[in-house]
């Protein structure tokens, strides 16, 4: 259990009520770019999902995907924090979290991509998490839509 009230959780099924939590959480979160079924589902399959949970209700969600050139490298998908549990630390407690999980797993190191106006992410990612910048991605996701690729050894998890 993670502070008073969350539990740290490894989705491994699928469970249609907190899929569809997870989808609405990212839509407020991300737009058109957040989680929909044709995503979950295979990202709870196939890759890993981890979430912070308050009486089965999901307020924290992460998704990671394995690199395949580098097996070891975890990419960071996407983190969510419901609106209205945001700035209470939830994102850094599941990402430490997650990524303790993912050393027992034989992971080193987890990258992500991120938007370089969200301040409020790279504090999170920069500072309190030590990720480091890599380079600059222009028109990563289409024109005018850049991101920063962020980089994290996981020694110390």
């Amino acid at each position: 259990m993670i502070g008073v009230n969350y539990d740290f959780r490894e989705l491994d099924s699928v469970d249609q009520d907190l899929v569809q939590q997870i989808i609405n959480m990212e839509k407020v979160a991300f737009g058109e770019g957040g989680m929909n079924h044709w995503f979950i589902v295979p990202f709870i399959r196939h890759g890993r999902v981890f979430a912070l949970v308050d009486r089965e209700q999901i307020v924290a969600v992460a998704e990671y995907m394995r690199d395949f050139s580098q097996p070891t490298l975890a990419y960071l998908f996407g983190l969510a924090v419901k609106q209205e549990y945001q700035g209470q630390g939830l994102g850094y407690q599941l990402l430490v979290s997650a990524h303790s999980r993912l050393v027992r797993y034989g992971f080193t190191e987890v990258t992500l991509t991120a938007d370089p106006h969200n301040q409020q992410a790279l504090a999170l990612y920069e500072q309190k998490m030590e990720f480091q910048r890599c380079r600059f991605l222009p028109n990563e996701y289409g024109l005018g839509i850049d991101r920063l690729y962020l980089r994290l050894q996981l020694s110390g998890f």
